[in-house]
């Protein structure tokens, strides 16, 4: 059971193919939170790891070696939710992430856990329903053109 007065730092990618395409991670049906939803990769910030070093290491943990050839930028957003009890808190840095490199395979370079994908979409077709409910208000900022490519 987590903490409910934890406060978890978490860095996570706004992974852009191109302009108007992100790469998104779908979890896999049988993930104990959140099955087969889309989210955003990336992960919990280790003590003493600088946050953009965090979320460089969770792409290559997550999607794979060939994640290294992802490029890292600026921040687009810190996101903040309370999961309910017995959840923590969660304070979320979404950076800016140049898949270029990837562009002409879509992710198909990523290699993921079962059951788990990489997914592409265009920004104004972005499923907002379809991803972890805390995830979900920066996603519809996506989808309504809010956030441009780092």
């Amino acid at each position: 059971m987590a903490d409910a007065s934890a406060r978890l730092l978490v860095a996570a990618g706004l992974v852009w193919l191109s302009p108007r395409r992100v790469l998104l991670q779908r979890r896999s049906d049988q993930a104990a939170h959140g099955a087969g939803c889309l989210e955003f990769p990336g992960g919990k910030v280790e003590r003493g790891e600088a946050p953009v070093r965090a979320l460089a290491r969770e792409l290559v943990e997550e999607w794979g070696p060939r994640a290294s050839e992802l490029v890292v930028g600026p921040i687009a957003e810190v996101l903040h939710h309370v999961y309910p009890p017995p959840g923590p808190e969660v304070v979320l840095m979404v950076f800016h992430v140049d898949a270029a490199a990837w562009s002409t395979h879509e992710g198909a370079q990523a290699e993921l856990e079962p059951g788990a994908s990489v997914r592409a979409y265009n920004v104004e077709a972005l499923p907002v329903a379809a991803f972890l409910e805390a995830d979900q208000p920066f996603a519809a900022s996506i989808a309504r053109g809010e956030f441009r490519r780092g």
